[in-house]
Protein backbone atom coordinates (compact mmCIF):
# COMPACT_ATOMS: atom_id res chain seq x y z
CA UNK A 1 0.00 0.00 0.00
CA UNK A 2 1.78 3.52 -1.30
CA UNK A 3 0.79 6.39 0.81
CA UNK A 4 0.78 9.78 -0.40
CA UNK A 5 1.66 12.89 1.25
CA UNK A 6 -0.61 15.76 0.64
CA UNK A 7 0.14 18.34 3.08
CA UNK A 8 1.73 18.62 6.38
CA UNK A 9 -1.61 16.70 8.01
CA UNK A 10 -3.16 14.36 5.56
CA UNK A 11 -1.97 11.58 3.74
CA UNK A 12 -3.79 9.05 0.72
CA UNK A 13 -4.08 5.95 0.26
CA UNK A 14 -5.65 3.19 -1.96
CA UNK A 15 -6.30 -0.15 -0.52
CA UNK A 16 -7.44 -3.39 -2.28
CA UNK A 17 -10.70 -4.78 -0.98
CA UNK A 18 -10.80 -7.99 -4.01
CA UNK A 19 -12.94 -6.63 -6.60
CA UNK A 20 -13.08 -2.68 -5.50
CA UNK A 21 -10.65 -0.47 -3.98
CA UNK A 22 -11.36 1.69 -0.91
CA UNK A 23 -9.73 5.71 -0.96
CA UNK A 24 -8.72 6.97 2.35
CA UNK A 25 -7.48 9.83 3.42
CA UNK A 26 -5.91 9.78 6.92
CA UNK A 27 -5.28 12.77 9.13
CA UNK A 28 -1.77 12.91 11.06
CA UNK A 29 -2.06 9.37 10.70
CA UNK A 30 -5.46 8.44 12.04
CA UNK A 31 -8.01 7.29 9.00
CA UNK A 32 -10.21 10.75 8.37
CA UNK A 33 -12.77 9.53 5.73
CA UNK A 34 -12.51 6.86 2.97
CA UNK A 35 -14.64 5.91 -0.05
CA UNK A 36 -14.88 2.15 -1.91
CA UNK A 37 -14.88 2.14 -5.82
CA UNK A 38 -13.84 0.00 -8.56
CA UNK A 39 -10.66 0.38 -10.47
CA UNK A 40 -12.48 1.01 -13.68
CA UNK A 41 -14.55 3.62 -12.25
CA UNK A 42 -11.43 5.59 -11.43
CA UNK A 43 -9.61 4.38 -14.30
CA UNK A 44 -12.43 5.55 -16.25
CA UNK A 45 -12.29 9.18 -14.41
CA UNK A 46 -8.39 9.60 -15.23
CA UNK A 47 -8.93 8.40 -19.14
CA UNK A 48 -12.58 10.77 -19.38
CA UNK A 49 -13.57 14.32 -19.44
CA UNK A 50 -14.67 14.36 -16.57
CA UNK A 51 -13.67 16.55 -13.91
CA UNK A 52 -15.14 15.34 -10.80
CA UNK A 53 -15.97 12.36 -9.21
CA UNK A 54 -17.56 11.49 -5.95
CA UNK A 55 -19.78 13.56 -3.88
CA UNK A 56 -20.34 13.61 0.01
CA UNK A 57 -17.24 14.10 2.28
CA UNK A 58 -14.20 12.41 0.47
CA UNK A 59 -14.25 14.06 -3.60
CA UNK A 60 -11.49 13.83 -6.29
CA UNK A 61 -11.50 17.02 -9.00
CA UNK A 62 -9.27 16.60 -11.73
CA UNK A 63 -6.71 19.86 -12.27
CA UNK A 64 -4.53 21.04 -14.71
CA UNK A 65 -1.41 20.00 -12.90
CA UNK A 66 -3.23 16.72 -10.99
CA UNK A 67 -6.14 15.38 -9.37
CA UNK A 68 -7.56 17.58 -5.90
CA UNK A 69 -8.71 15.71 -2.61
CA UNK A 70 -11.38 17.09 -1.47
CA UNK A 71 -12.56 16.16 2.26
CA UNK A 72 -15.88 17.73 3.26
CA UNK A 73 -15.82 20.70 1.15
CA UNK A 74 -11.96 21.65 2.12
CA UNK A 75 -9.26 21.06 -0.46
CA UNK A 76 -6.66 19.31 1.37
CA UNK A 77 -3.76 18.05 -0.98
CA UNK A 78 -3.42 17.31 -4.66
CA UNK A 79 -1.77 14.30 -6.23
CA UNK A 80 -0.32 14.24 -9.63
CA UNK A 81 -1.87 11.88 -12.04
CA UNK A 82 1.20 9.43 -12.27
CA UNK A 83 0.85 8.83 -8.80
CA UNK A 84 -2.33 8.22 -8.52
CA UNK A 85 -2.08 5.44 -11.58
CA UNK A 86 1.26 4.48 -9.65
CA UNK A 87 -1.06 3.68 -6.62
CA UNK A 88 -4.08 2.03 -8.56
CA UNK A 89 -1.97 -0.63 -10.26
CA UNK A 90 0.05 -1.14 -6.49
CA UNK A 91 -3.62 -1.77 -5.34
CA UNK A 92 -4.50 -3.61 -8.27
CA UNK A 93 -1.52 -6.05 -7.70
CA UNK A 94 -2.44 -6.09 -3.77
CA UNK A 95 0.48 -4.24 -3.49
Amino acid sequence: MNILKLDNEHAFSIENLDKQVRLVVYNNGVENVCRKSTLKNLTTFIQSGDNHLFKGRLQLNKMTDGIGVVVKDSLVGKITIEDFMNCLEDAKNGI
